[in-house]
């Protein structure tokens, strides 16, 4: 699953649920439990073997997912300001709904292949439900507006 989902999803628990010691580990199981979900992203491990790197192109995906996600969670804690702590708990449960993810980022744009990378790009390859781009993206974008309309409509 792209990150957006993600970020979206975990800044909506911390959102809704307030109590830091209870959302943030969520947010955290959120991303292993979306994963689960039919979805399309971009296959770093196939472009690695393939290639060698990571395509340009899905550099560029990349670039505008991670931006799209950072503006998604700091427009869903802003709904709070000027509620401080509560806003730094948004972005906290945006960030540990990604890290997952973000924690491959060396292995994949640095070469760095210790064990712990391997064992958890190995783990989340066996989550992952993913199917072609068109139904893929159109998981996602159900994931996105069940999200937001639990902001906006509860």
């Amino acid at each position: 699953m792209i990150e957006l989902p993600h970020a979206v999803v975990g800044a909506t628990i911390a959102l809704k649920i307030g109590n830091p010691a209870l959302s943030l580990p969520l947010a955290l199981a959120s991303h292993f439990i979306l994963d689960l979900v039919p979805h399309w992203n971009p296959h770093l491990n196939q472009e690695v073997k393939k290639y060698g790197k990571i395509t340009d192109s899905t550099k560029a995906i990349i670039i505008s997912d991670v931006a799209a996600s950072l503006a998604a969670g700091t427009f869903i804690a802003t709904t709070v300001l000027p509620n401080t702590t509560h806003f730094i708990v948004i972005i906290l449960g945006a960030f540990l709904a990604v890290l997952p993810d973000v924690a491959e980022a060396p292995y994949f744009f640095w070469g760095s292949k210790n064990k712990f990378l391997t064992k958890l790009i190995a783990f989340q390859s066996s989550l992952q439900l993913n199917v072609p781009v068109v139904p893929g993206l159109i998981s996602q974008a159900l994931v996105l507006t069940a999200a937001f309309w639990w902001i906006f409509n509860s």
